[in-house]
């Protein structure tokens, strides 16, 4: 295929997706210029690149686009073999280990130019509430949009899938990613991947299932499996955002409408405060009887997390709190 129509191909991903069509064609796409030069950037903005595999002679340290141009070659011609991963462990919380898996050098190139035409593949279908490991989204992504969007939440819920990137099911990866990719040598090199094993102790070990934490294409193959739960937990989310048709409990009207009646008192207090003085206030306290059975106890300066104004007031305003049969006491 001539280098134009590879480019072509490689840009024309999305609009294909949005057709529902599987995509097919895409180990060509590994040896395309635009690739072969991502991938070289990519690794050399990433100094944990440089970390030496099983072989600690062979390193990224210094490579080149000839190097990167002669390994795509062997993977385009087929001849190319997967090494195991490097074995290591850094410490977790409460004195525990966590594993690591760091791929040989060259591996990591392979993987990072398959993770580049993954993403033309999945970015476009990923959940817009997904920030974890992708392009151009971070923790700051993600709290911008919980400032934008969640203003009104009360529960948030934390989960934490114990060991999820060791527990990966390879054959069920393989059967999500067949979804929407129709080229068999390319999810071969894939599996080939998931099955180099790994080296621990210079003993090596089969890899049976997970997907190890340090290499390159790791993360995008773990949304990739969790963006079944992406869309799973979206459907689940359509049953409770009923809107106005969502019925409302006996519990919550009644807060609503007390609610309704102190802000109405709130007002008066308001419109009724130039005319009263601080020396008999206490005495035209009757003239709203409804404080002598619920009185405001004190007050408490209230600002917004990010210091807008809540609900069209100032910046900084009273807040009273509701206490039954207590003095009204104003700060």
């Amino acid at each position: 295929m001539h280098v134009d129509a590879v480019e072509r191909r490689l840009l024309s991903l999305p609009a294909l997706l949005q057709q529902g069509k599987r995509i097919n064609g895409l180990y060509r796409l590994l040896d395309c210029p635009r690739i072969r030069a991502q991938t070289y950037e990519a690794i050399a903005q990433n100094a944990g690149a440089l970390t030496p595999g099983i072989d600690p002679r062979n390193t990224l340290d210094g490579f080149s686009l000839d190097r990167l141009s002669e390994i795509m070659s062997r993977v385009k011609e087929g001849t190319y073999r997967f090494k195991p991963v490097r074995r290591h462990y850094i410490p977790k919380a409460k004195g525990k280990l966590r594993p690591l898996g760091i791929p040989d050098a060259d591996d990591k190139l392979v993987q990072a130019a398959v993770k580049l035409v993954l993403e033309q593949i999945y970015e476009p279908v990923f959940s817009s509430r997904s920030h974890g490991f992708r392009p151009r989204r971070s923790c700051h992504t993600a709290l911008a949009s919980i400032q934008k969007t969640w203003g009104g939440t009360v529960w948030l819920v934390e989960a934490d899938i114990a060991g999820f990137f060791d527990n990966i099911d390879h054959n069920t990866l393989m059967a999500l990613l067949r979804k929407r990719i129709d080229d068999e040598r390319f999810l071969k090199l894939i599996k080939r991947m998931l099955k180099a094993g790994y080296l621990e102790d210079w003993k090596w070990h089969a890899s049976y299932s997970g997907t190890p934490q340090g290499g390159v294409i790791s993360p995008l193959l773990a949304n990739v499996y969790l963006h079944e739960l992406d869309e799973f937990m979206e459907s689940l989310k359509v049953g409770f955002d009923r809107g106005k048709d969502r019925p409302v409990k006996r519990e919550y009207q009644k807060l609503q409408s007390k609610v309704a009646h102190y802000r109405q008192h709130i007002a008066t207090l308001r419109s009724s405060a130039g005319r009263l003085k601080p020396s008999n206030f206490e005495n035209n306290c009757n003239l709203w009887p409804w404080l002598l059975g619920s009185c405001p106890a004190r007050t408490a300066r209230i600002r917004s997390f990010d210091g807008s104004n809540i609900s069209g007031m100032p910046m900084t305003f009273l807040f009273l709190s509701l206490a039954p049969k207590r003095k009204l006491s104003i700060f």
